[in-house]
């Protein structure tokens, strides 16, 4: 007769069948669009509602020219604007940003976004709202519905002294003032950090004068320098690789990749996967093996994308168990 024990001893490989039944990849094609009280149009990219087995939820949103998003209030959110110019107003703040924007909305804050540019804004947003359902702290609350702008909206909303909050931290990153670190520099950049995070990373990225798996990293939240102090979810950076050129092969707890620009193809797990403009792919974890190749004729570049449950959490006390490893060194080398 079975008992709750020996429910917990199938855990594991009903969670592997799980993953391996899983979708792992979504193009830009396939994604349904739906409108919203918050968005005039917003489309699931990375969720558990379209068949990924992941421990957050990833969307894209558009705003079009002229309009607003809607205004509420709810946990932590990370935000890359993908096109597009305009502003939000957190916690009655005005933080303005440009394409390739990064934002942090602070848990709890209220926040709006604005279009004040001349085209469509896109924008993605990553959230971790299934750990707080779990946790009981999934509490999202509406105060206004999207849609257009009207003359003097905002007329007497303070603009922000400076783009780092007193108490939140750094909330908006400009792409042309984000830190570039190259595959040259990778190992001594990452020898110089002390954080319980990089100390469970495989010594071969952290040793100095050894290159990093991709050609060039533009460091957001996944910066200690930037200041950024999101717990929940981090946007971490675009890593970039050069025609022709591949990743180094290693493996880790889960992380998102949404293709910015270029194509080519990732193995992961030993299977294949094509990848292009728009296409946002999984590595699953706690142990996937994985490698990216860029068959294109311009940079690859890939926004990365992680959840605070690995970052924060396991990937520290887990390591014993499922260790970060470096396998075959990349193209740089």
């Amino acid at each position: 007769m079975s008992n709750f024990y020996d429910a917990w001893l199938g855990y594991w490989d009903e969670e592997k069948n799980e993953r391996e039944q899983a979708r792992v990849f979504i193009n830009e094609e396939e994604l349904e669009w739906v409108r919203t009280k918050q968005d005039w149009r917003a489309a699931l990219i990375c969720a558990r509602e379209i068949g990924f087995v992941t421990t957050g939820v990833t969307m894209l949103g558009d705003i079009p020219r002229g309009w607003h998003t809607g205004r509420h209030s709810h946990g932590e959110e990370a935000i890359y604007i993908i096109q597009g110019s305009g502003f939000s107003v957190i916690d009655d703040i005005r933080y303005n940003w440009e394409t390739g924007s990064c934002l942090f909305m602070p848990y709890g804050s209220v926040h709006q976004h604005f279009n004040s540019g001349e085209e469509k804004v896109r924008y993605l947003s990553a959230m971790a709202l299934p750990l707080e359902r779990f946790a009981g702290m999934a509490r999202i609350i509406q105060y206004e519905e999207a849609g257009e702008n009207y003359m003097g909206q905002t007329d007497n909303i303070k603009m922000a002294e400076s783009e780092i909050h007193p108490e939140h931290g750094r909330i908006v990153l400009q792409l042309k003032d984000a830190p570039v670190v190259t595959a040259e520099e990778f190992g001594s950049y990452l020898s110089k950090l002390k954080d319980e995070f990089t100390e469970s990373q495989p010594k071969e990225m952290k040793t100095v004068g050894v290159p990093g798996h991709r050609s060039r990293l533009v460091m957001f939240m996944g910066g200690p320098e930037n200041n950024f102090k999101a717990r929940e979810i981090e946007i971490t950076s675009i890593l970039c690789d050069e025609p022709g050129m591949h990743s180094g092969k290693h493996s880790h707890m889960e992380a998102l990749l949404y293709v910015l620009q270029g194509e080519g193809y990732s193995i992961v797990d030993d299977r294949r996967f094509e990848w292009k403009k728009g296409t946002l792919f999984q590595v699953q974890g706690p142990d996937t093996v994985h490698q990216h190749f860029n068959t294109s004729n311009t940079e690859a570049q890939q926004l990365r994308i992680h959840f605070g449950i690995r970052a924060q959490f396991f990937q520290k006390i887990a390591k014993g168990v499922f260790p970060y490893r470096y396998y075959e060194f990349s193209s740089y080398k």
